[in-house]
């Protein structure tokens, strides 16, 4: 089914409205593991400052969260391809021990609850097991997720990818790095961006999640945003349509991102 985009007015609305969807989920969630997959980059940047927001109003306990990343940038070490130092900034794994993990135990340190239980992310060393970890956890509660802006990739996975895939090692095209010398401002070549990384697969994403949102800011996720709201299935060649084939999506959308500036007036 074509998806319809929550039009909003900038992203820091967009984070606000994706983060209170967040925080229900977490709230209405068992006492067991609640699985949240997240992206590192730009997109996510004003859902994971306004969660962080909502988890102090709220007094939100996150003792039952794991966030599990999607994917890590990897360097040729003594042993074959390695995770890079989490200590650099364009680490993923430094990304989401910094910017969700270290902000959600800040604030529910306030509030006087519990801080997240820990954070996820693939081995390169046995990618596929990343997926049997998800699967015996009971699979992804919610699953943000974004888009590359010059070829539409979704976690690290490339145009051309099966949407069967698992979770995998993949060498970086050209337009992907590109993409992330934006996300992180200390790869000021194109020589610096790791050309391999662990990603989460297609199906991983699908078929692993109970519901997904997708989140497209700023102008440059334009094209973006009109091929996903366009897809009626999933096409490699654009692979983060996989959104159209996930259970129960929504699409938020800043005024830029829909190409409209009139919409979510």
């Amino acid at each position: 089914m074509p998806a319809t985009p929550t039009v909003l007015p900038d992203a820091a609305a967009v984070g606000v409205a994706v983060a209170e969807i967040v925080a229900d989920a977490i709230a209405a969630a068992p006492g067991r593991p609640f699985l949240l997959g997240c992206p590192s980059g730009r997109s996510l940047e004003t859902t994971y400052r306004a969660l962080a927001a909502q988890v102090a109003a709220r007094r939100l306990d996150l003792a039952d969260l794991l966030v599990v990343l999607m994917d890590e940038y990897l360097v040729e070490g003594s042993h074959g391809l390695e995770q890079v130092d989490p200590t650099l900034s364009h680490s993923c794994i430094g990304y989401g021990r910094r910017e969700i993990i270290a902000p959600l135990a800040a604030a529910a340190a306030r509030a006087g609850v519990r801080g997240p239980a820990g954070l996820w992310a693939p081995d390169p060393s046995a990618p596929e097991a990343y997926d049997d970890q998800i699967e015996a956890a009971g699979g992804l509660d919610l699953f943000l997720l974004a888009s590359g802006a010059s070829d539409g990739h979704i976690a690290l996975n490339q145009p051309g990818t099966s949407r069967t895939s698992r979770t995998h090692v993949v060498r970086l095209g050209e337009a992907t790095r590109r993409d992330n010398m934006a996300t992180f401002p200390d790869l000021t070549t194109l020589d610096a961006v790791p050309t391999h990384g662990v990603t989460v697969g297609i199906s991983t994403i699908v078929d692993q999640s109970r519901a997904v949102v997708m989140v497209l800011t700023g102008a440059d996720k334009a094209t973006a945003c009109s091929r996903i709201v366009a897809a009626t299935g999933y096409d490699p060649q654009w692979p983060s349509t996989a959104f159209v084939e996930c259970t129960n999506a929504q699409l938020f959308a800043d005024r830029a991102a829909a190409g409209d500036p009139d919409k979510g007036r």
